[in-house]
């Protein structure tokens, strides 16, 4: 919590709002734009008024059209959160600049990406867990992530166990 915010609210300051953080490419879709199903089955599921999906991306604003119907059409949660990457950072700082900006801003439950040298360092870094998605056996990662989710009671009541 920030000074300020301790200064405003004393012991009764809200609780940070839960959040996860997610890579879009070889993540949530291949291809640019063919999903994985097993990454669709658990952000479905993810209560949306209890938890904040951002998608940290290597893409930058000339994908934003596409990506932001991709997330449209399969009804995924976070659409108005995708982090793009500026054309002048590389795509490593920028998600190390985001994980950090995110885990102040919220308490993230975990990130999930393809990549431990971006993704992963990047969370890390930000004191964030991180799941490492294997591009050949996706389904174990995210299968990891649901766990996390239902630890934090970040599904819907009807979709938990």
């Amino acid at each position: 919590m920030s000074e300020l915010a301790r200064q405003f609210f004393g012991d009764y300051a809200p609780a940070k709002r839960l959040a996860l953080i997610v890579d879009l490419d070889d993540t949530v879709c291949t291809g640019f734009a063919c999903p994985l199903r097993v990454a669709l089955d658990v952000l479905l599921r993810v209560h949306r008024q209890r938890v904040e999906v951002h998608y940290v991306t290597a893409r930058t604003e000339l994908s934003r059209e596409g990506t932001d119907r991709f997330i449209m059409d399969y009804k995924l949660p976070g659409y108005r959160d995708v982090h793009y990457c500026p054309k002048w950072q590389s795509t490593t700082r920028h998600k190390a600049e985001m994980h950090a900006k995110l885990a102040r801003e919220y308490r993230v439950i975990a990130s999930i990406g393809d990549l431990d040298e971006e993704e992963g360092a990047a969370a890390r870094a930000a004191g964030v867990p991180f799941v490492l998605v294997d591009r050949d056996n996706p389904g174990v990662a995210w299968a990891a992530l649901a766990e996390l989710i239902e630890a934090a009671q970040g599904f819907r009541a009807e979709d938990s166990p």
